[in-house]
């Protein structure tokens, strides 16, 4: 039982005459059953906020909760909900909400913490384990130093968290600092933050980073407008966008002293104003898959620092990152936001902003990334585009996956059969040629055209639909069917038949293609051939079976 259960003594009253009443004899009804009883908060390790206020009275019960009391009864280990039906600003009262213990704050996605530009918004420090925030938002933080919307010092993930207009007075971090910590950031936004010095997003220092379908954009500082990566951190981006960021003197979008590694990523429409406006790299980087273009800077707009980024191949970059790897597309602003992706930030789907893939663009199918399953906004990945050939697994570059055809397409494929596998020379034979449409779009002028083998001699053909070419009978040659416009799923079949003109242990084949006057986006299917074995001997009267005199 909970420790605060005694804080209720009626309740235990009405439990203990339950129980009672269920020991006493009845034999003319069945057994009752006890009631249900109302866990006290803490109850299997979960507390419940039940109001917006800040701070409140001290107690977290079950007439008023407040988050700042669930966290200070919460056990290490705990969890932390919202009760259903809370939804609002709770705004802080000039102080940030404190963590030092492992535990698990959900928000539920109806809660912002206003700190109202007095407080962080949250300060986590705990040794005892991890922390996981998790739908919830974060606005008008401060801090005097580092940090002003989030500050961490402990391994943490931030998933489906949103923090915005949260300022870093003194150092970095504006919208999150993580300091000697393992932190996972996924599928969250990290928005119109700013610091005073360096990373106006995110300021990892001496930390190991995941960033993770994640949309950091409209932050400002001096040094990594976006992201600002120490010397002795990593970090990894992978699925996500860094867009419309400002780092004044260098790093627009990242500026990377430490390892960095990005994947499947847009950095694009950040700015420098004396450095470069995509990534600034000092240390080591790597990228594949992404888009690296479109960046403003002042000596150089997309890569910069003392070492340009390294590819892994299949990016999209401007000319200023000398990319040289397998795939690499170079290309200039203009050609970025007419042919690669759409110039401003939207919801396009899922959780986060993106620049929309352009229909038919050049990030289509162009890309490779092994492993992944899902872009950016929870997609499937990779989905292949039909008319568009694929450069290697059908992937497209940066975070998102164009989800289907760009436009309808007509799939032309022909087949074949045969009423015998085994024929002597004079029998009949007939085949049984197929053309299907697959594709969701109608084909127009249909042919199929039928090689006879030169061991055979033409007796008779018969369609359905359409007209037929063929030679005169007793001659070998080729029939051709005109079959007209074929629908989307029509299934035609014209029957040819022949009589063997060879003799002896040897083979006929019979090859047949189709044609149209449309896109077709698999030509492989559109022919086939059947091969017979012609045995020794020859049959009597023409198709038979029996043997010559």
């Amino acid at each position: 039982m909970s420790p605060h259960a005694l804080r209720h003594p009626s309740r235990l009253v009405l439990i203990a005459l339950a129980v009672l009443a269920g020991c006493q004899s009845d034999t003319t009804t069945a057994p009752r059953q006890l009631p249900a009883v109302q866990f006290a908060q803490g109850d299997n390790g979960t507390w419940t906020v039940n109001s917006l206020s800040d701070p409140g009275d001290g107690t977290c019960d079950d007439t008023e909760c407040t988050l700042r009391e669930a966290i200070a009864a919460a056990t290490p280990g705990g969890t932390i909900v919202v009760a259903a039906g809370l939804q609002g600003d709770i705004e802080l009262a000039g102080t940030g909400l404190g963590i030092d213990k492992s535990l698990s704050i959900d928000g539920g996605g109806r809660i912002a913490i206003d700190a109202q530009n007095m407080s962080r918004g949250f300060v986590v420090v705990a040794d005892g384990g991890p922390v996981t925030l998790s739908r919830l938002a974060v606005k008008n933080g401060y801090g005097t130093g580092n940090g002003g919307g989030i500050y961490l010092t402990s391994d943490a993930t931030l998933d489906s968290v949103t923090v915005t207009a949260s300022l870093a007075g003194g150092a970095g971090g504006g919208g999150v600092y993580i300091s000697g910590s393992t932190v996972t950031i996924r599928n969250s936004t990290i928005a119109g933050n700013e610091a005073a010095d360096i990373g106006g997003g995110i300021y990892a220092n001496g930390s190991t980073v995941s960033i993770v379908g994640s949309t950091i954009s409209g932050n400002e500082t001096f040094d990594g407008g976006g992201v600002f990566i120490s010397d002795q951190s990593s970090a990894t981006i992978e699925r996500s966008t860094i867009s419309g960021n400002i780092g004044e003197d260098r790093g627009g979008g990242i500026s990377n002293n430490g390892t960095l590694v990005v994947r499947s990523t847009a950095i694009t429409r950040n700015t420098s104003l004396a450095g470069s406006g995509g990534i600034t790299n000092n240390g080591s980087a790597s990228l594949a898959n992404s888009i690296n273009a479109g960046n403003a800077g002042g000596p150089v707009d997309d890569c910069g620092g003392g070492n340009g980024p390294g590819t892994l191949g299949f990016n999209i970059v401007g000319a200023s990152c000398n990319s040289a790897g397998p795939g690499d597309i170079e290309v200039t602003t203009t050609q970025l936001f007419n042919q690669v992706i759409a110039p401003t930030l939207a919801d396009n789907g899922g959780p986060t902003k993106t620049h929309a893939l352009l229909a038919g663009g050049r990030a289509i199918d162009a890309g490779y990334c092994p492993g992944e399953t899902t872009d950016q906004r929870g997609l499937k990945r990779p989905v292949d585009v039909v008319l568009v050939t694929n450069v290697r697994d059908g992937c497209d570059i940066g975070p998102s996956e164009a989800q289907g055809p760009a436009v309808a397409v007509a799939d032309l494929m022909v087949s074949q059969a045969v009423n015998r596998t085994s024929v002597k020379q004079g029998d009949l034979l007939t085949y049984s040629v197929r053309v299907q449409n697959l594709g969701s779009e109608s084909a127009p002028n249909v042919v199929l055209s039928n090689v006879l083998s030169s061991g055979v001699t033409f007796v008779e053909a018969a369609v359905n639909k359409g007209s037929v070419t063929a030679p005169p009978k007793g001659e070998t040659g080729t029939v051709t069917w005109n079959l007209g416009t074929m629908v989307s799923n029509a299934n035609e079949v014209a029957t040819i038949t022949v009589t063997v003109l060879v003799r002896g242990r040897t083979t006929i084949t019979n090859t047949a293609s189709v044609t149209g006057d449309v896109s077709d986006p698999d030509t492989a299917n559109n022919s086939a051939a059947i091969t017979v074995s012609v045995a020794a001997g020859g049959s009597a009267g023409g198709g038979g079976g029996g043997r010559k005199p």
